[in-house]
């Protein structure tokens, strides 16, 4: 699939790029809705996209035979104007997609994460871009 791209360097860094928003657009929400003002981003591809890289990192230390913790940041960019929002997209049972009328539509996303265990990251990595919509993950 040419919407992820990765790469690991020998001193151990990963790099993990996703195209969060391809999903939501090619579904276009409920298929009759028109796309929102923004770009879309999807939680759950988000939420996936954190795991996989703790997963790569975890991985790629190991074969270093690296023996220290890891520090993984996440953030989310977007290549359209400075003006135009970041708008999430949450899953509602049994698989709706939905746009949070009370969810925050930034313009930025802060880099987050941390120097944890690598559940524990993971899962901080992924929660801090999430409250960054005002969201809870």
């Amino acid at each position: 699939m040419d919407e992820i791209y990765t790469e690991l360097h020998h001193e151990g860094t990963v790099v993990l790029a996703a195209n969060l928003s391809w999903q939501s657009l090619r579904n276009n929400l409920r298929g009759d809705e028109p796309a929102p003002f923004g770009l879309l981003v999807h939680q759950d591809y988000a939420g996936a996209c954190c795991r996989d890289l703790g997963v790569l990192a975890s991985e790629l230390a190991r074969y270093l035979r690296l023996d220290s913790n890891l520090l993984l940041k996440a953030t989310i960019t977007a290549t359209a104007s400075k003006s135009t929002p970041l708008v999430p997209v949450v899953m509602h049972h049994p698989g709706f997609p939905d746009i949070p009328a009370d969810a925050r539509r930034p313009h930025t996303i802060q880099p987050t994460g941390g120097d944890h265990t690598l559940q524990e990251s993971t899962q901080e990595a992924f929660a801090d871009l999430m409250n960054q919509f005002g969201l809870e993950p």
